[in-house]
């Protein structure tokens, strides 16, 4: 085995000998009512309200305006990419179709429309290969920022203030109730009822009140919209689906289109709850929520910035799956071997339900989710790339016949690897050549996580990134011309020509 973490990766994995194929698990079901601390702040809404309407450009670190530009560059990007696939392309024409007031701009096109439309077309599109940064904020806050922005004008420094406070609450709101991660470790299921950041409708119709300049006591009624509209929590039902469809675990476009209508109507006066968070009937009993901790969703707002903590995906995959397509290429890499030398792959990693037949590929969303799909393109030296859920790719021969060398299952370290950092997707490949030899690569962390200096991506390589993902609908000049301007959109007086 090779890697700079050779000693913790057997200390996590000497616990347990090889696992088997995931099997179903019994799921746990939500609490009656969702506990509280103790030391819960009285007033969440009112908090969110008044810090997503107070922070200036002004206050932000040089580094977070730094990671909010690193941010728009990565998120648009994959929108740019989201026009080869079924699902971004027909969310996107839909909305076209639509059409209404030239409002905002849809990205790849030089179509305005109306602004909840435009949304909605651009949150489908950028969260449509599952190439979008962790947590999975961008789809859910962007798109509707950057709808408001250009109907009104806002420059380029509004927008970045948005983005971040946007990001800060989504992610806060998560933290504060998700329990996938919990659920996962403790039975290998997902709970019952659970959704990824749908909740981020509130936390972008905050950022919308900032944005739009609304008093505190205006913007705690479109968060009570927001959350009025936040669509319920079918993760459950959408994991349990193969052959996947065009459906995936955030209705990202109808949440984008929420918050903008949220924020909207609040401008006007249009009330709702003021205290939608607080009450035996707030939003965490009606919701769903099994775990709510309240003091959560407001701690360290405008310190401890989450920005500056995203993960950025090198691979058009489901990041559960991207530490095992790591330690794939790097086999390749260093071992250069060809796929008709390979006799059998184990690939090893956290628990993963997401597909229920990962060796049933026939659309794009199975692709994104399948472990033996994108790790048999990894042993072909194929790019997991805006390409790789391609008909053909899908379809491919070599492809097919790797993928039927493949075992699959749950690293014996996974639970001691999450205890000492959630944030780690151990995973363990070995691959069995035809000469006898047996290959094994490990890893703690997958190639984006931002905690670890050697792991993060760097600027220069977001920009390949986004360069690579816009080329085919911009070309390569004025994808790197778009991705200039963003890195300088402070200096915009509006954000209206920025794509």
């Amino acid at each position: 085995m090779t890697g700079p973490d050779r000693r913790s990766l057997l200390k996590l994995g000497a616990a347990g000998g090889v696992a088997s194929v995931l099997a179903p698990a019994g799921r746990a079901l939500p609490a009656a009512s969702p506990p509280r601390s103790q030391s819960a702040p009285a007033d969440v809404t009112g908090s969110l309200a008044r810090w997503a309407t107070s922070v200036r450009y002004e206050d932000l670190p040089d580094a977070v305006i730094v990671a909010a530009k690193r941010f728009v560059l990565d998120s648009v990007g994959c929108a740019y990419a989201g026009w080869q696939t079924e699902k971004g392309r027909r969310a996107a024409e839909t909305m076209l179709q639509l059409g209404g007031e030239r409002q905002a701009r849809v990205w790849g096109t030089n179509r305005r429309i109306a602004a909840t439309h435009a949304a909605f077309a651009n949150a489908e599109l950028m969260n449509a290969l599952d190439f979008d940064a962790i947590p999975h904020t961008p789809p859910v806050t962007l798109p509707a920022i950057f709808a408001i922005a250009e109907m009104r004008g806002k420059s380029g420094r509004e927008v970045l203030t948005a983005v971040v406070v946007a990001h800060e609450i989504a992610a806060r709101l998560s933290a504060a109730s998700s329990q996938m991660q919990a659920s996962l470790n403790a039975t290998g299921a997902t709970p019952e009822v659970f959704g990824i950041n749908n909740e981020g409708i509130i936390a972008t119709a905050a950022a919308l009140s900032g944005l739009l300049g609304m008093e505190p006591a205006r913007a705690i009624h479109a968060i009570g919209l927001a959350a009025y509209y936040c669509p319920p929590q079918v993760s459950h039902d959408w994991e349990t689906l193969s052959t996947k469809t065009n459906v995936k675990y955030t209705p990202v476009g109808w949440v984008s289109q929420g918050s903008v209508t949220a924020a909207l109507l609040a401008e006007t006066g249009f009330t709702s709850n003021p205290a939608v968070f607080e009450g035996t009937a707030g939003f965490a009993r009606f919701y769903g929520w099994p775990v709510w901790r309240p003091e959560v969703a407001t701690r360290g707002l405008g310190s401890d910035w989450r920005i500056l903590s995203v993960d950025y995906k090198p691979h058009a995959a489901c990041r559960f799956i991207h530490s095992q397509i790591d330690c794939m290429e790097s086999l390749v890499a260093q071992h250069r071997f060809t796929p008709d030398q390979i006799a059998s792959i184990q690939t090893l990693g956290v628990p993963f339900v997401a597909h229920p037949d990962p060796m049933n590929v026939t659309t794009q969303e199975d692709a994104q989710f399948s472990t033996p799909y994108n790790v048999a393109l990894a042993a072909c030296g194929i790019p997991i790339d805006a390409n790789a859920q391609s008909p053909d790719r899908i379809g491919d021969s070599l492809v097919r016949a790797t993928m039927a060398k493949i075992a699959w299952g749950v690293h014996p370290g996974t639970r001691a690897a999450k205890a000492q950092d959630p944030r780690s997707y151990i995973a363990r490949v070995t691959v069995r050549l035809t000469d006898g030899r047996a290959l094994v690569q490990e890893a703690l962390y997958a190639r984006g996580t931002s905690s670890q200096p050697d792991l993060r991506l760097s600027d220069d390589a977001l920009n390949e990134k986004f360069v690579a993902n816009g080329a085919g609908r911009l070309g390569k000049a004025r994808a790197r011309t778009v991705a200039d301007r963003i890195w300088a959109m402070d200096a915009l007086a509006s954000v209206g020509g920025l794509f």
